[in-house]
């Protein structure tokens, strides 16, 4: 199981950059988790737009779907070309309504919604998602695979109860969006510190700190993150491929 990052900044993309999607990719399948500002033209570097093989969408904010419009255009624009599409399986949350109903009114797009705790198959692997704490429907993922284990967070503050999800993972994308010497009151994202207390709470092996707000320095994120004490973290770098194995 690879894991590529093809965008990890937050709310918005930061200069030369984009906002959230993963590329998870078990064997010959192609899985793409989120596809937010940028995610589909780094997409293409790595498989070609009539390859992909289901989409996963956490939420419905546009850093983390607005793409999906893009990739809608670019489907339509090749299929006239005569390439050839087969039907995509989407798997999303069914709220905010309106958001939900620009992905199912594409005839590519075969789209099934997710709850709390929605178990699903996928290629060998299997997927089980998790609501977070977020203002909008919100679900995080646990990818096991062969004994191995993948997590993402999507986006979440502190306050969700991830036992159970994030256990003993090999790999963890978690959301730190936020630094502490920010803090204030109901923040949206976590910090490096509290990352540091999930790794460590979990037994996550390694861990990737992304959903990196533009705004905030990355070396300030970084040190943050040192100071919390001995871990195997790394701040998310865009286009870089983590092996599961």
């Amino acid at each position: 199981m690879n894991v590529t990052i093809l965008g990890c900044s937050g709310g918005y993309p930061g200069p030369g950059q984009a906002t959230s999607g993963y590329l998870v990719t078990i064997g010959d399948k192609h899985i793409l988790i989120d596809c937010g500002s940028g995610v589909f033209s780094n997409l293409q570097q790595y498989v070609d737009i009539n390859k992909v093989d289901a989409i996963l969408i956490t939420h419905f904010h546009a850093d983390h779907f607005s793409d999906m419009m893009v990739m809608r255009y670019a489907i339509d624009m090749n299929a006239r070309q005569g390439m050839q599409f087969a039907t995509i399986p989407v798997f999303a949350p069914s709220t905010p309504e309106n958001s939900a109903q620009m992905i199912n009114e594409h005839p590519n797009f075969q789209v099934g919604y997710l709850h709390n705790e929605s178990i699903l198959p996928l290629f060998g692997a299997m997927a089980t998602f998790f609501s977070t704490n977020h203002p909008v429907e919100c679900y995080g993922v646990r990818i096991e695979h062969e004994g191995k284990v993948f997590v993402y967070s999507s986006d979440t503050n502190a306050d969700t109860r991830f036992a159970g999800f994030m256990d003993d993972a090999d790999l963890a994308i978690l959301d730190c969006g936020e630094l502490e010497a920010k803090r204030k009151p109901n923040m949206l994202h976590m910090t490096p510190k509290e990352c540091f207390a999930c790794a460590k709470a979990f037994r996550i092996k390694k861990t990737i700190l992304s959903h990196l707000v533009p705004y905030y320095d990355r070396e300030d994120v970084f040190m943050e993150a040192k100071a919390c004490g001995d871990w195997n973290f790394e701040l998310a770098s865009i286009n870089k491929t983590y092996t599961i194995e």
